[in-house]
């Protein structure tokens, strides 16, 4: 039993000891005013990020750049007693916002159109939820299907004619991403 009661011992103190060892600083390259990370690609070390959203109960941040000189789609989701996802599409060569979508609850699913050589930007395809006034944040009543198309003349995305589905009809968000991989749209997952 005295053997026993010294490991434990033994091991709180050693577990103390680390506690108050200053952790190793790996030196990176600074990130720029308000980033998380500047990395030139996987495998590189970074600091440790300020705290991005110290005030809610959760909050996750994803970007992905489709290349070559395509866009830049980035996501906030923020949650306390609900979550709501906003999203940007922008230009990936000198950060040119496109599309700013303002929070949506439960969030929505974005998809970029295949380059086709000598035809412009490909085009952006976004599918949301669409509340009415009176409906519960648990329950929209619809979901809006919106295809941006790039418009060489104005250099920008504009909207297409939204489709509407009701949310009676709505195939669910796994039925939705296989539709639009089938169709040839690539997920920007964020």
């Amino acid at each position: 039993m005295p053997r026993v009661l010294l490991l434990v011992l033994s091991a709180a103190l050693f577990g103390l000891s680390l506690s108050q060892t200053p952790p190793v600083q790996i030196p990176t390259q600074g990130a720029p005013s308000g980033a998380i990370a500047n990395v030139s690609g996987p495998g590189q070390s970074v600091a440790q990020p300020a705290a991005q959203c110290p005030r809610t109960t959760a909050c996750q941040y994803s970007e992905r750049t489709f290349l070559p000189d395509g866009y830049r789609v980035q996501s906030l989701q923020v949650c306390g007693a609900n979550c709501t996802t906003q999203y940007w599409v922008s230009t990936s060569t000198d950060d040119r916002n496109l599309i700013t979508l303002d929070p949506i609850r439960g969030g929505g699913v974005l998809a970029v159109g295949r380059s086709t050589a000598g035809a412009g930007q490909p085009p952006v395809r976004v599918v949301v939820p669409s509340y009415a006034a009176n409906d519960p944040a648990c329950c929209p009543s619809a979901y809006a299907d919106t295809t941006y198309t790039w418009d060489a003349a104005s250099n920008a995305l504009t909207a297409g004619q939204p489709m509407v589905t009701p949310a009676a009809a709505f195939p669910g968000w796994d039925a939705v991403r296989q539709e639009l991989m089938s169709e040839g749209w690539i997920l920007a997952d964020v």
